[in-house]
């Protein structure tokens, strides 16, 4: 007999505009409860996930077919293993989980001045369309600050021809501190392999089904999209974020990382530390200011015990 699964709906309000290709400044979600175990929806339907009411009614069949259900599911099972041994996810694997970069939106002085501060190492930048302007800038940024390194996401807005055009227009400067290109445009193997050759960068791969994903780029990993299999990711140069979504999510994202990292797969700094791109909530308070390293909310499986026990759950039906 299936489990009751409850539902408490959320919306996170962004600080900033989030990327190239979402121009929203709210985002719903939900958090689920199965049984005693909890886990995170959170759709971006502008990248091409389906909707929330979508996933909703997935789960309120038992007719599975997403990768975003199939891992909320895995989500509320691990996290209620774990809570019915009393510990915590996050304590188990703190020591293996990776450094994270720093996502900025906007990039300004200011906002470089404060992550320096706090530590970070690398800095992902949100990029796009109008990048010419920005090259020059955070070239500056790049030389008050050599010993950042630097990471852009386009989000496929680009063309080929468009991400050629950034590449050559790279300030030397820049260019030998740039760690990889992210999803510069929409994947095409002969694109990209001409991307990479010219520019002699890295490019790097969001939003690959199932993990599956030419082994030459870096493949960024969000565990919030699909169930990871480890065999599909041995060999690989990993890079674990969250899905930008409720911190009970993102601590998903850290606990997966910490775990790959322990099981010896290949991961460089990942993107961890989303929950100040919104305004501060009762969860988000858990985890501090945002900084390289993860710190643990409390409590046992993912965490959150006595918020998550005080929400207003209503059962799907």
């Amino acid at each position: 007999m299936r489990k009751p699964i409850y539902l408490w709906r959320y919306v996170l309000k962004s600080r900033e505009k989030l990327n190239a290709v979402s121009g929203r400044s709210e985002f719903s979600g939900a958090l689920i409860r199965i049984g005693d175990g909890f886990g995170c929806l959170h759709p971006w339907p502008e990248l091409g996930d389906p909707g929330l009411e979508d996933l909703l009614e997935e789960l309120r069949s038992g007719e599975v077919s997403s990768g975003m259900v199939r891992s909320v599911v895995q989500m509320a099972s691990v996290d209620e293993y774990w809570r019915g041994r009393k510990q915590s996810m996050i304590d188990k694997v703190e020591h293996n989980i990776p450094e994270s970069h720093a996502t900025l939106p906007v990039c300004t002085a200011a906002a470089l001045e404060e992550v320096v501060g706090r530590g970070f190492s690398t800095v992902k930048l949100k990029s796009g369309h109008g990048f010419e302007e920005q090259l020059e800038m955070i070239d500056g940024f790049a030389q008050r600050w050599p010993s950042l390194t630097w990471r852009f996401d386009f989000n496929e807005v680009l063309t080929k021809e468009e991400a050629l055009e950034f590449c050559h227009g790279l300030p030397g400067s820049l260019k030998s501190r740039i760690d990889f290109l992210e999803d510069p445009c929409p994947w095409e193997e002969g694109d990209w392999a001409e991307i990479s050759q010219i520019s002699g960068l890295e490019l790097a791969i969001d939003r690959a089904v199932d993990g599956q994903a030419p082994g030459s780029h870096v493949l960024v990993v969000k565990p919030a999209r699909f169930v990871i299999r480890m065999d599909s990711l041995e060999k690989r140069k990993l890079v674990i974020t969250s899905n930008m979504d409720h911190p009970l999510g993102q601590c998903y994202a850290a606990w997966q990382a910490g775990s790959l990292a322990s099981h010896g797969l290949r991961l460089g700094i990942c993107g961890l530390q989303t929950h100040e791109l919104f305004e501060s909530n009762e969860f988000s308070e858990r985890l501090g200011p945002a900084g390289p390293r993860f710190v643990s909310p409390g409590g046992t499986g993912l965490g959150f015990d006595d918020l998550l026990e005080e929400l207003p759950w209503k059962r799907l039906s």
